[in-house]
């Protein structure tokens, strides 16, 4: 199953996995990271790692070790940018040349299950929850989920740049289901990212998941 590679086009390269299949070692300097980790959470910080290398080597890069700050975030080899997400039944990567062009990139994947809509509130500002009433309501749970993981990506893109954690109400989302893409808009600055400034994705729906994108060029 390929969901990561629609969403991104060359040079980003993208490896995916079902997290439960996950096997292998990993390097020393990625072990400190799991040092008291459940299997749970062991396999899918490797399945990630196993991602990740697969798309280093389909860019023709050596096999590196991609330790986890103390942010918790991957600390991609030199010249590398990338991003890591997963579930509990499936996990991705992508991972592009900053030569390429590529200054930032984020994925995220999440169920298709709809989101309870308590949680509206604490992840959508009130534009988004405007919006999202105006809907059917038996769409209004994916539309939530959509937002949700639309968010996550921008951040993770946001974040390679600023390292600056944002809160939901930072950014806000616009999703545009027939052209399978997102807008996010900043409502707070975040260096170099200005109140304003825009970070354009791609999204898809499929087989139970809900994937996004993002890829921000030089």
């Amino acid at each position: 199953m390929s969901l990561a590679a629609r969403l991104f086009a060359l040079p980003v390269r993208t490896a995916e996995m079902d997290p439960r299949g996950a096997s292998g070692e990993l390097f020393a300097v990625e072990e400190a990271a799991l040092a008291r980790a459940v299997p749970k959470r062991r396999r899918e910080f490797l399945a990630g790692r196993i991602c990740a290398r697969r798309a280093m080597a389909a860019l023709g890069e050596p096999s590196a070790p991609i330790p986890q700050g103390e942010d918790r975030a991957p600390v991609w080899p030199q010249g590398l940018i990338g991003s890591i997400t997963h579930t509990d039944t499936w996990c991705a990567a992508a991972v592009a040349r900053r030569a390429d062009g590529v200054q930032a990139l984020g994925l995220d994947v999440e169920s298709a299950e709809p989101l309870r809509l308590d949680l509206l509130r604490i992840i959508c500002r009130s534009e988004e929850r405007a919006f999202i009433r105006k809907q059917p309501a038996a769409e209004r749970g994916l539309l939530g989920k959509l937002v949700f993981s639309a968010k996550e990506s921008a951040f993770k893109c946001q974040y390679a740049l600023s390292r600056r954690m944002l809160g939901y109400h930072a950014m806000s989302i616009r999703v545009d289901l027939a052209a399978r893409r997102f807008v996010a808009t900043f409502h707070e600055a975040a260096l170099p990212f200005a109140r304003g400034d825009e970070l354009e994705g791609v999204l898809l729906v499929e087989r139970g998941y809900v994937m996004t994108a993002v890829a921000l060029p030089h």
